[in-house]
C-alpha cells in the first residue's frame, strides 16, 4: 500500500467513524441501555471477557515491538534514526490516544451486560474505574503503529530485504488480531478500533514518510525528543 493510498484509507476510516459513531450518554445504573447505542456498533457487542483482554494485551505487545524486526534488515548505522523515528510515531499515537480519551466519554460495551465481576472483587472497580474510556481504542491505536511503521520503513528503506514480507505479514496479523480481540472482550466497539486503527496507521507510515522522503538522508543526529506523562516534544536542527 502506497503512502498516498494510506492516506485516502485512513480519512475514509475516519469519516465512517465519524459518521457512524454517536457516543452514549450513560444510564443511571449499569447494566445500561443498549438502545443508546448506534446501529452499527450495536452489531457487535459483547460482555466482558478477562481472558480475552489478557490475549490482545500480549498481541498489542508484540504487534508494537514488531519494528524491532529491522534489526535484521537494516545496517547498525541506521538503527539510531529508526529508533528515533519510531518513537516519535509511538509518542504522538499515545499522546493522541490520551488526549482523546480525557476529551471524549464512552461507555464500554461490557456495561450494557449485566454480568460484571462481584462489586466486591478488585476487577469490578477496575473495571467501573475505566467504563468511559470506550473511544478510541488504545489497543487498536499502539498495535497498528506497530504494523504501520514496519512496512513503511521496510517499503522506503528496505524493500529487497528477505524480511520484509514475513515482518509486515506477522505485524499487521497480530494487529488486526488485537483490534478483533478488544472488541469479542468487551472492551470497545466496532468505531472505536476502526478510530484506533486509522490514528496508529497515519502516525505509523506518516513519521517514516516525513523523515525519508521528505528528508532522504535524515538518519536522526539533529534530532532531540523529549517524552513526558502529558507530553511529547521533537526539535529538529535543521
Amino acid at each position: 500500500m502506497s503512502y498516498r493510498d494510506t492516506k485516502k484509507t485512513t480519512a475514509v476510516i475516519l469519516i465512517l467513524v465519524m459518521i457512524s459513531t454517536q457516543l452514549n450518554a450513560t444510564s443511571a445504573t449499569p447494566p445500561y441501555d443498549d438502545q443508546e447505542v448506534n446501529v452499527f456498533d450495536r452489531m457487535l457487542m459483547f460482555p466482558y471477557s478477562k481472558d480475552l483482554s489478557l490475549v490482545s494485551d500480549i498481541t498489542q505487545y508484540s504487534a508494537f515491538l514488531a519494528p524491532a524486526s529491522l534489526a535484521f534488515a537494516a545496517p547498525p548505522s541506521d538503527w539510531f534514526g529508526i529508533s528515533l523515528a519510531y518513537g516519535a510515531a509511538a509518542g504522538l499515537s499515545f499522546g493522541t490516544r490520551t488526549f482523546m480519551k480525557m476529551a471524549i466519554e464512552r461507555n464500554r460495551p461490557y456495561m450494557y451486560f449485566d454480568c460484571l465481576p462481584p462489586t466486591t472483587s478488585s476487577l469490578y472497580e477496575e473495571l467501573i474505574a475505566d467504563q468511559d474510556d470506550s473511544f478510541p481504542s488504545g489497543h487498536s491505536i499502539m498495535a497498528f503503529t506497530g504494523a504501520a511503521f514496519t512496512q513503511a520503513v521496510y517499503s522506503l528503506r528496505y524493500p529487497d530485504s528477505p524480511y520484509k514480507q514475513a515482518s509486515t505479514i506477522t505485524a499487521w496479523s497480530l494487529a488486526g488480531v488485537t483490534a478483533a480481540l478488544r472488541i469479542a472482550s468487551g472492551n470497545h466497539f466496532i468505531t472505536d478500533v476502526l478510530a484506533g486503527a486509522a490514528i496508529g496507521t497515519l502516525f505509523g507510515y506518516g513519521v517514516p514518510y516525513l523523515a525519508w522522503k521528505v528528508f532522504p538522508s535524515w538518519k536522526g543526529e539533529k534530532v532531540s525528543v523529549a517524552v513526558g506523562p502529558a507530553m511529547f516534544t521533537m526539535h529538529v536542527q535543521l
